[in-house]
């Protein structure tokens, strides 16, 4: 930026670029008190305990640390929206909890998300099941030490991988499908959709053996695990310990269908992005990623420098790729830099997108616009009320 001015009034902004920047909007969701921020020490601790700006429809009404809940109340200093409730309660609960509180009718919305959770919740009195296709993408990440230095290898890691398979398994017991990804940028629903794994990303397992044969991982004739100059071809799939290994076991049985062994790990959860992820302390790991509605946001996971390739996979043309997009205006013409890259995200074996997760909400019949909210994700309070 070159400049921030005041616009035609006081609550107008008028924002200056050096240069074209396409995700603009992105900069203003959500928009942050400067001068509460203004200083390291407020920063870091001027808002424990407290909240000294309010600059929405809601402002803090009560919070009860031993009830864990924070009670919202209208802001009547706001001059947008006016909220159509008096108050809302959050409260802080365990996940393992939210279900059998939603079914006491002591909270009034719970995920369905979890085929369990979606059959306790589905059959309950007062209740309605919403879905909605949100951004979430989960995604394969794969790291690039020991064999997956050679983006032959990465390359048959998604190759062996079959994610309609997986996307099936996903849909297990719920009403939603499961959708597939095969864009590292955009959700199936999304314009600019273009699923780009072709032959260096879909499922493919000769191709996938093919890949090791050309990589020198001999195969053995019982069909156990690959060998190059007597060492074997083992991975491990560091999983996060709150999460289920369901997923990483149908992927460790994909990979040994090509003569991948896989050690599936379990950290603790504390540590699975601390001590492993965010340093690269892994062959393979996987998490979600939502909300990503601007292309740019996914730039630091995909540039070859960025602060969230944690694999360090990537290449200087998708590097080049995606500076072109994030400069350019045209949506049409960065649409079309973005699909550029993803194939070469793809040929570099840099993650495996396997499908997105959709909204699943029990709410109560009267409570209106709430539950899932789509694609953008966007939960505009001010309009949530009760039909009357």
């Amino acid at each position: 930026m070159t400049a921030v001015e005041r616009g035609a009034d006081d609550r107008t902004v008028k924002v200056t670029f050096m240069a074209p920047y396409a995700d603009w909007q992105a900069l203003f969701d959500p928009l942050l008190p400067g001068a509460a921020l203004d200083t390291p020490e407020e920063f870091n601790t001027g808002w424990i305990e407290k909240i000294p700006v309010w600059g929405g429809p809601w402002k803090l009404g009560t919070a009860d640390k031993t009830a864990q809940t924070i009670t919202v109340v209208p802001n009547e200093a706001y001059w947008g929206t006016k909220p159509l409730l008096d108050s809302i309660v959050f409260r802080a609960l365990d996940a393992t909890a939210i279900t059998e509180a939603y079914l006491n009718n002591e909270i009034d919305q719970a995920p369905g998300r979890d085929p369990d959770a979606y059959r306790r919740v589905s059959g309950a009195a007062n209740t309605v099941i919403r879905t909605g296709g949100r951004w979430d993408e989960t995604q394969l990440t794969v790291g690039r030490n020991g064999p997956l230095a050679d983006e032959r290898v990465r390359q048959a890691v998604a190759n062996a991988i079959d994610r309609t398979a997986l996307a099936a398994a996903q849909s297990a017991g719920l009403p939603f499908k499961v959708n597939t990804i095969g864009s590292h940028f955009f959700m199936p629903s999304q314009d600019g959709y273009r699923d780009n794994s072709g032959e260096t990303g879909g499922f493919n397992v000769a191709r996938a053996k093919q890949q090791l044969d050309q990589a020198g991982w001999a195969s053995a004739a019982d069909g156990r695990t690959r060998t190059k100059a007597g060492a074997a071809l083992k991975l491990v799939f560091v999983v996060n310990s709150r999460g289920s290994t369901d997923l990483p076991q149908l992927i460790q049985n994909m990979l040994a269908q090509v003569g991948v062994e896989v050690e599936l790990r379990k950290v603790p959860s504390n540590d699975f992005f601390a001590k492993y992820v965010n340093i690269g302390a892994f062959d393979l790991t996987y998490f979600r990623q939502v909300d990503n509605i601007y292309p740019s946001l996914l730039f630091p996971v995909y540039r070859s420098d960025g602060e969230q390739n944690y694999g360090k996979v990537g290449a200087p043309e998708i590097d080049k790729l995606l500076d072109r997009a994030g400069a350019e205006t045209d949506r049409a013409k960065a649409v079309e830099l973005l699909n550029q890259a993803d194939v070469l995200l793809w040929k570099a074996g840099h993650s495996v997108p396997l499908f997105q997760t959709p909204q699943i909400s029990a709410v109560r019949p009267g409570l209106a616009n709430f539950g899932a909210f789509g694609l953008r994700g966007d939960r505009q309070y001010a309009d949530v009320g009760w039909i009357s």
